[in-house]
């Protein structure tokens, strides 16, 4: 159906209820809402890394290690929240809906 046939056949109650919705794309309350999430879930590690995990040993310095773990936090920080978006908004657009077969049970 056509735009001019939607406005003919529908009444305005169905219309703006099956009109397609404007897309508000990075924008997207869930995916600025996990975002912030993923930042916190940094920090925090950031700040676990720097008060457990950093040491000097007969290898590395002090401030190797810190430089290390502040790499090792951000860098899979960035690439768990990367994944994550991506699953999010393929759930937004899927590309392939689900085909439902008449079977009977």
């Amino acid at each position: 159906i056509d735009t001019a046939q939607h406005f003919v056949l529908f009444p305005p109650s169905v219309r703006s209820a099956t009109m397609a919705v404007e897309s508000v794309g990075f924008m997207n309350h869930g995916l600025i809402n996990g975002a912030i999430c993923w930042l916190i879930f940094g920090l925090i590690a950031n700040t676990i890394a720097m008060n457990f995990f950093i040491k000097e040993t007969p290898r590395i310095t002090k401030e190797e290690s810190k430089s290390l773990a502040l790499v090792v936090v951000w860098v899979s920080t960035v690439c768990m929240w990367l994944f994550w978006a991506f699953v999010y908004m393929h759930q937004m657009v899927p590309l392939m809906y689900p085909v439902h077969s008449a079977t009977g049970a």
